[in-house]
């Protein structure tokens, strides 16, 4: 396939070992694996974590590689410092205040995975960034970013999350619909939303559904010693495949299931709950205990793809009451494999079931028991629906055609990349890494006006400045020594895309009795602004409003 993409960096570093990430990860394999045999000239260089770069290696292939970029300890290191701020200042600042500082932490934390890799991307000679996680990470300046939206749950439910999830999941969607030159979303409902809360325009953010409804088959011998594992008998139970997050509604699904039980379901009738285990499964779990209902609710923890297979195929049905989804990929998966599917009628649920499956309020658990009885009576009803599932899933079941989507979005994204007028390497505290960039976007030849300062308190008694443009260090450094402030102007060329101010040395706080901030530093950025010569506009690059 033509394309002037040589090589596309996709970061995996959200990836976690086993299915922490739920349906998000299966996408995300399933898409680099297509995308591989699409475009067998361009090259793929997945950014992973040290915890999952291992299971990664299973994508290898002539045009996939993989780079670590993030190790286990210091990711954990950062959480755990984050956390502890966060706990204290919850009881000390208004709510007010709990926000912003909620918000700054979260894009500390995104600084500090980039120490080291200010210009990984440019190293890599990537032309693209794909962030199938949607974080923007390590986006750089002249390299087109393409991130997807799953979900804006945080909006809806923002008591399902800690304040430091709330305000990572805020920055993450913000930054996304800034740095991103186009978007993709996994449902017109997601879309819709992502345009609403990110005042879009339609044109940035494009419809690619998960097309993996395929990816369950539909199990023979291999569902056999499953089911003789979980003591389950074939038509004889429930399925709910979700990990259990707060949103996948597990308490209402029990006392559905424990209605139901009072109200005519037969006592040979099982559920079983699929899902990475935690905290919030044993809490279930302890729950079923004291519901009396003890094995018929099953909890076997993560299961492996063929397992699933043979316990979703085997099923009675699935029931789905899950209180908001940015697409629903098991309940395709279940019409794909003649499963008959009740589900919830809330976000995208309905577009994607459409007219093919029982639909409920999730909120309402007379409606979850009535559901579980009728699949259970009423055969014709059974048979009706795996009919209309079975028509309706093919509509998702083509992952070349979902590559292909997203191809298509690369090549636009790079294609009609339009620059703009910006500066990255500086944190929100004004704090610049050692690499400040500047994206141009100029009609005229134009001025560049940093102004800097260096505490007197400074590790380092002076740091040198280099302007480098398209590549070039152009003149001598500027020094800037500790306990002074510089302002710098640097002329600049109409066709200058891109400006670098490379600072040295560095320091990290941390390592010098300064309290636990990991980041590498240099000096604080009080003011970048660019002129233009013919017109005299300013922009005002540094600072920005970000916490209004």
């Amino acid at each position: 396939m033509k394309s002037n993409i040589n090589n596309i960096a996709i970061d995996l570093t959200p990836i976690l070992p086993g299915g922490e990430n739920g349906g998000a990860k299966i996408f995300v394999m399933e898409l680099i694996k297509q995308l591989a045999l699409l475009a067998p000239k361009t090259s793929f260089i997945l950014l992973t974590q040290q915890a999952s770069h291992a299971e990664l290696a299973a994508l290898d292939t002539h045009n996939i590689k993989r780079v670590q970029v993030l190790g286990n300890q210091e990711l954990r290191s950062v959480q755990k410092k984050i956390r502890k701020y966060v706990e204290q200042s919850f009881f000390i600042f208004p709510r007010r205040i709990n926000i912003r500082i909620n918000r700054l932490i979260s894009t500390v934390d995104s600084k500090i995975k980039k120490i080291g890799h200010s210009s990984l991307l440019h190293n890599l000679r990537a032309d693209l960034l794909f962030c199938p996680f949607t974080a923007p990470t390590y986006s750089e300046v002249g390299i087109p970013t393409v991130a997807t939206i799953y979900d804006l749950q945080y909006k809806k439910y923002p008591e399902f999350f800690s304040p430091l999830d709330v305000a990572h999941r805020e920055r993450v969607f913000l930054e996304a619909c800034k740095r991103g030159a186009m978007l993709s979303a996994i449902s017109n409902y997601s879309r819709e939303k992502a345009i609403d809360y990110g005042k879009l325009d339609p044109k940035k953010i494009r419809t690619i559904y998960l097309r993996m409804a395929k990816r369950i088959s539909i199990a023979s011998g291999l569902g056999d010693s499953v089911l003789m594992r979980f003591g389950l008998v074939t038509g004889k139970y429930f399925i709910y495949p979700a990990n259990f997050w707060k949103h996948k509604n597990h308490e209402i699904l029990l006392t559905a299931f424990g209605m139901a039980c009072t109200q005519g379901l037969p006592s040979d009738i099982k559920l079983i709950c699929t899902g990475a285990p935690g905290e919030r499964s044993i809490f279930l779990s302890n729950a079923v205990k004291e519901m009396n209902l003890e094995g018929r609710i099953i909890f076997p923890g993560f299961v492996s793809t063929q397992e699933l297979s043979g316990l979703m195929s085997n099923s009675l049905g699935m029931i789905f009451p899950s209180l908001y989804e940015g697409f629903g990929l098991p309940v395709m998966e279940a019409m794909a494999a003649g499963v008959p599917v009740a589900c919830s009628n809330l976000t995208s649920l309905p577009e994607i079931a459409a007219n093919a499956a029982i639909v409920f309020d999730p909120r309402v658990p007379s409606q979850i028991a009535k559901a579980m009885i009728k699949l259970e009576g009423d055969e014709d009803l059974r048979s009706s629906l795996i009919k209309l599932g079975q028509n309706r899933a093919p509509l998702f079941s083509d992952s070349k055609k979902m590559a292909q989507e997203y191809w298509s979005l690369f090549n636009d994204a790079v294609n009609h990349y339009e620059r703009r007028n910006q500066l990255t390497g500086v944190c929100v505290d004004g704090w610049a890494t050692n690499l400040l960039g500047l994206e141009l976007n100029v009609s005229s030849n134009s001025v560049i006006k940093l102004e800097l300062d260096a505490p007197e308190w400074l590790p380092q008694e002076s740091v040198a400045i280099q302007f480098i443009e398209s590549g070039k260090p152009l003149g001598k450094s500027d020094k800037l020594e500790r306990g002074k402030t510089l302002i710098i102007s640097k002329n600049i060329n109409k066709n200058s895309k891109l400006c670098q101010f490379r600072i040295e040395p560095s320091f990290i706080p941390a390592k010098n009795n300064m309290g636990e901030d990991a980041r590498e530093l240099t000096v604080l950025v009080k003011r970048c602004s660019l002129v233009q010569n013919e017109s005299g506009n300013e922009t005002i690059l540094f600072p920005e409003c970000r916490f209004s």
